[in-house]
């Protein structure tokens, strides 16, 4: 059918919808459905008029990203590296983020630029911002918080239903775009612009990110949230498999409620059996429930600050499937064999009924490897010692086969009881820290084999190889700042070498906050991690089969994975209709999920920057040592201690200028600023409404 649609439209031409089911006389649904593939792989554009344009020469698919200024430019998804002007009379009523149908032409001066011609897609439906008063103080003016939306005139149509007033901050609906004017519904008030748990909602909002349940899912969560029965058939099939009697402990943040997971660990004549008993979300959360269809398009808790935005109702998520002490909960487990080198040899998946004998703190666990000293009984001291030579020995392998691993500095921000930010520091990572995440990894990659040996429909997390190129630009970089990672140019390409250039960077970096900004630069260069059906391996992870299992409180593709390990090894559920429908739910999930991962971090870390902004108006004019975290054209970003980033602009540094080939600024006297160099700075400005820090050089 694609191939059909696509041969019966002319070349850099468009047709109706209503001409294009004549002319092919083909039912509706098919039609209709292969015009979405072919939106989809952006070789065509519908719009909501039902005008379907060609994409090729002449007609172009991209998005539109537009300035404060008026102006906007235009990228083509088909060829992503080029972006377009589009000057302000041809912008034809898009708006930023807008997927549309533009055209491109040469002016006098050799320069492209682009028109509008349709608007495919609106993919911003809403927006979030705040009520000022006009320079004057005559009117109220609504100003969105992005900043592509703030040369329009925001016409609230319904303003009269609401008491408006300075410093609120509201939720509208896009109704229309004419002539420079965004005609707007108000949807919710969130709250007062001047108090800053309202701000940090007002972000979650922002990106789409509901912070209520709707009632049916609240029900739901009431009707299930139930003690165990242990007369149901699917808890007294577990009795074979009990692990109540095993010293087995949660070790979490202080703070933390949704305690996911639990381990424990024994010594064997052999080496090591490692138990992780991850909370059964499944048998509370079924599929094509309430609770099943709010957690599949929230795809996962979001972390904002000290508040948390969790993928399910409380009653689940701090209660009935949260592992809390001394409560018998249901579970599923990975039980693994370690071999006295700390290789897996055994492993097998089940449900089960466990019991947590200790809610542990990273921090007292840390404690008590570092000093001997503890509180907890003898038992669970002496469980953890045993785990801890048992994380040593699968530290050790995970290095042998070339898991990439540095410590990434990140902010813990400190607020108060109103919700203000009282401190900022970097988030200690300890030894604890380090045996939960090898423990996890290990279930993970457990769970994954036993399915991926099966050759059954199942979903992984991937992390692919990076490109050569994208390591040829890394390791060129590196040579410009001075680092000599002693690789042929063979091994240069190989992504199995980068954790010895890691280990030379190690070497020859002694200042460790100077090494942290250099090492977080490989990020940009590697591939992103994604949820898929086929599994490609995990190349950070040097991981040849790998899923997420361990937190289905707050993901909804651990969820998944534990509903398929049971209808594939406890229920044996092998029949080919349902393997068919597992295969078309994976490929759908798949996309909702990755997408709410990508919302949810960008989300984050606007309210990290609205944190920041707040904690640094504290500081204004003291100064600081801090060390370069990003060299561009505009300026220097400066990272503190704490993590907080600040930018000095080219306007502040005079004669300096910036080059491409090597990443630095440097002026005519040869003074240069690199990566990771240490600069004194003073904090000039920082505005919360903007999420900015200005530094200047002290």
């Amino acid at each position: 059918m694609k191939e059909k649609i696509l041969a019966s439209i002319a070349d850099d031409s468009k047709i109706h919808l209503n001409d294009l089911v004549k002319k092919l006389n083909s039912q509706q649904d098919e039609l209709t459905n292969a015009l979405k593939e072919l939106q989809d792989e952006y070789k065509l554009a519908w719009t909501k008029e039902n005008v379907i344009y060609k994409i090729g020469d002449k007609f172009r698919y991209g998005t539109v990203k537009i300035n404060e200024k008026g102006f906007g430019f235009a990228k083509d998804l088909n060829d992503p590296e080029n972006d377009y002007f589009v000057p302000p009379v041809s912008l034809k009523g898009s708006i930023s983020t807008d997927e549309v149908v533009f055209t491109v032409e040469k002016e006098s001066d050799d320069r492209w630029k682009a028109t509008i011609e349709d608007v495919a897609l609106r993919v911003k439906t809403s927006l979030v911002g705040e009520i000022v008063e006009s320079r004057d103080k005559r009117f109220l003016d609504f100003i969105p918080n992005e900043p592509g939306f703030k040369n329009y005139r925001i016409v609230m149509v319904n303003q009269k239903d609401y008491k408006i007033k300075k410093d609120l901050i509201l939720k509208v609906k896009i109704l229309d775009v004419r002539d420079r004017k965004l005609f707007t519904r108000i949807q919710k008030v969130i709250g007062d612009a001047n108090k800053a748990v309202d701000r940090i909602f007002s972000i979650a909002y922002e990106f789409d990110i509901k912070t209520d349940f709707n009632r049916q899912t609240i029900d739901n969560a009431e009707a299930v949230a139930k003690p165990i029965d242990y007369n149901d058939p699917l808890v007294k099939r577990r009795e074979k498999n009990l692990i109540l009697d095993k010293n087995l402990v949660t070790i979490d943040g202080a703070d933390s409620k949704d305690l996911d997971d639990a381990v424990y660990v024994e010594k064997t004549t052999n080496g090591y059996k490692l138990f992780v008993a991850i909370a059964d979300v499944s048998y509370y959360v079924t599929p094509f429930s309430p609770l099943d269809n709010t957690a599949l398009f929230r795809g996962n808790s979001v972390y904002l600050a000290n508040k948390v935005i969790p993928m399910l109702p409380e009653k689940l998520s701090n209660g009935v499937c949260s592992l809390n002490p001394n409560e018998d909960k249901l579970c599923m487990v990975a039980e693994m064999d370690f071999d006295k080198e700390g290789k897996m040899v055994g492993k097998k998946v089940y449900e089960s009924i466990m019991n947590s004998k200790a809610r542990l703190t990273y921090s007292e666990v840390n404690e008590l490897f570092e000093t001997g000293a503890s509180t907890r009984t003898k038992p669970i001291v002496d469980m953890l010692m045993v785990a801890k030579e048992l994380h040593e020995l699968i530290d050790q392998q995970r290095v042998n086969r070339g898991s990439i691993e540095f410590d990434v500095p990140e902010p813990k921000i400190i607020l108060d009881k109103e919700s203000n930010v009282v401190d900022i520091v970097a988030r200690d990572r300890g030894i604890s820290e380090k045996l939960i995440e090898n423990f996890m990894v290990s279930a993970n990659e457990c769970v994954a084999q036993i399915i991926f040996e099966k050759e059954l429909p199942y979903l992984y997390r991937n992390h692919g190889v990076p490109k050569e190129e994208n390591l040829i630009e890394w390791h060129t970089m590196l040579r410009a700042l001075g680092i000599n990672v002693k690789l042929t140019d063979l091994d240069k390409i190989n992504p199995r070498t980068i954790r010895k250039a890691l280990e030379q960077i190690e070497e020859q970096v002694k200042d460790q906050t100077e090494r942290d900004v250099i090492n977080v630069t490989l990020l940009r260069f590697m591939e992103k991690a994604a949820y898929e059906m086929e599994n490609i391996g995990h190349f950070g992870l040097a991981s040849e089969c790998y899923t997420h299992f361990t937190s289905p409180i707050r993901r909804y593709s651990d969820l998944m994975v534990h509903r398929y390990l049971k209808q594939y090894l406890v229920e044996k559920d092998l029949r080919q209709f349902k393997l068919d429908q597992n295969e078309k739910f994976i490929q759908k999930a798949c996309l909702i999920i990755n997408d709410t991962e990508k919302n949810a971090v960008s989300c984050e870390r606007e309210v990290n920057k609205v944190c920041m902004a707040e904690y640094m108006t504290k500081h204004i004019e003291e100064e600081y040592e801090g060390v370069i975290a990003a060299v561009l054209k505009f300026g220097l970003f400066v990272q503190l201690p704490n993590c907080v980033e600040g930018l000095i602009h080219i306007s502040e540094l005079p004669d300096f200028t910036f080059d491409e080939k090597t990443n630095i600024m440097v002026n005519k006297q040869n003074k240069m600023f690199r990566l990771g160099q240490k600069v004194k700075i003073k904090v000039k400005n920082a505005d919360v409404k903007k999420r900015i820090i200005d530094f200047v050089l002290a």
